[in-house]
């Protein structure tokens, strides 16, 4: 007897198999595994939980982004406006450049000042009286620098007032120059008859005190510049 052969009065129960079911194409079909269709909902579940997290954590990314943005800006505003700001180098650095008037009989530097000019102004910038424009603004430097042998201006003090997106700066400064004749002709016309009065004050110095009130856009060009003078006629002759 084989000792494969099932003893005899012994019960073998028969193990049915389910026939094999092929696709179209004869190769069959592979067989479930896991919990059949229902195995499909806890992945898609854990997809869109994933997927709810990956959104929530850009969310949070845009959020501090957006914050970061507003500190630098908020930083920048306050340099521009700080004494160390931007702008107030520029007026100093304007106040620099002219120090001893427009250079007028040295053309390099002369170019030099006329670059920086239009650098820092608007083309329409306004200087009061209904004038506008850079060139007219380097007009009246030069027409400065010939009324007056300009010998310096020194800044003496400053004030910033900003509101919204404009910033105006006060410089107060000293504007120590030397009177010519063609001073006394233009702006005390009325005594060049007097020829001893006239020879007297040739030659003087004086030191008047100048304001000159920067405005400057968003963009931190100068819109607008005001300029105070002490009255010429309460001048203190040197």
């Amino acid at each position: 007897m084989s000792s494969h052969t099932p003893a005899l009065g012994v019960y073998q129960p028969t193990i049915r198999r389910k026939p094999k079911r092929f696709k179209k194409d004869g190769t069959p079909y592979k067989p479930r595994k896991g919990w059949g269709p229902y195995r499909s909902v806890p992945n898609e579940r854990a997809v869109e939980f994933n997927l709810q997290l990956d959104v929530q954590t850009l969310q949070q990314e845009v959020h501090n982004m957006a914050a970061l943005r507003d500190i630098l800006r908020s930083t920048a505003l306050q340099q521009r406006h700080s004494p160390e700001g931007s702008l107030l180098h520029l007026v100093k650095e304007y106040l620099q450049v002219f120090r001893s008037g427009a250079a007028l009989n040295d053309s390099g530097r002369y170019q030099d000042q006329r670059t920086f000019m239009f650098s820092v102004v608007d083309a329409e910038v306004d200087v009061g009286n209904g004038l506008r424009g850079s060139e007219y603004m380097m007009y009246q430097m030069d027409m400065y620098s010939t009324l007056i042998r300009w010998i310096r201006i020194t800044m003496r003090s400053y004030d910033i007032i900003h509101a919204d997106d404009s910033v105006v700066i006060k410089a107060t400064s000293t504007l120590r120059f030397q009177i010519v004749r063609a001073t006394i002709e233009r702006v005390f016309p009325h005594i060049m008859n007097n020829q001893w009065l006239v020879s007297h004050l040739v030659g003087k110095e004086a030191e008047p005190t100048i304001t000159m009130s920067f405005y400057f856009d968003a963009e931190g060009k100068c819109q607008s510049l005001r300029q105070t003078w002490t009255s010429l006629a309460r001048l203190q002759v040197l």
